[in-house]
């Protein structure tokens, strides 16, 4: 894209680098501070909200007036997307149990996440140089779905959680835990009633 702005193709590989120090940049902020305050969800919407922004304003910049503006929204797009990338793997670590489970439930992430690729070599398409209209329109789609699947899983753990903490106080720890060996507690995994999902 940054190449369709007028640059060589040499030029274009250097500019692409401030884009990318930023998206590094910010993903180890909000991974640092999802950690911090042991929460996920928000800053997995956050993230995606910027990348909406940055997508929403190459949409409506009168391509290829004005290059440097352009640019400049290529940063949220690029940071946007890249800082929730962690956060989710840490989620479905968070959410998933036991290990074994876990393990597959972060492969298929990974695999399926790997995937954006295929659908960016066919949503960019040549002829819309630079508009990029459908390219774009696509992945704001993909990003305001994000958020309301995001918002959607939040509200589903939420409410796990707090039934898990009414049968809790109501039956008593004690007698819950009477009822299952250490084992089977651990083979129950993120289905024990002892399991807290993270939001």
């Amino acid at each position: 894209m940054i190449k369709g702005l007028g640059y060589s193709a040499a030029n274009a590989q250097l500019l692409t680098i401030p884009i990318y120090v930023f998206a590094s940049i910010l993903t180890i902020i909000f991974a640092w501070w999802s950690d911090k305050v042991q929460t996920r969800s928000p800053f997995i919407m956050c993230g995606f909200a910027i990348a909406a922004c940055g997508f929403i304003a190459q949409l409506a910049i009168p391509h290829p007036k004005w290059p440097g503006l352009t640019y400049g929204f290529l940063f949220p797009v690029a940071g946007g997307l890249y800082c929730p990338f962690i956060i989710l793997v840490s989620w479905i670590a968070n959410s998933l149990a036991p290990s074994s489970k876990r393990a597959v439930g972060m492969a298929l992430l990974i695999s399926v996440g790997n995937m954006g690729g295929i659908m960016g070599s066919n949503i960019y398409l040549e002829r819309e140089v630079p508009k990029y209209r459908t390219g774009f329109g696509v992945s704001l789609a993909m990003s305001c779905l994000s958020i309301v699947m995001t918002y959607v899983v939040r509200r589903a753990y939420q409410s796990e959680n707090t039934k898990r903490e009414a049968l809790r106080r109501e039956h008593g720890e004690e007698a819950i835990r009477a009822r299952y060996s250490d084992q089977e507690l651990l083979e129950l995994g993120d289905k024990s009633p002892f399991f807290k999902y993270t939001l």
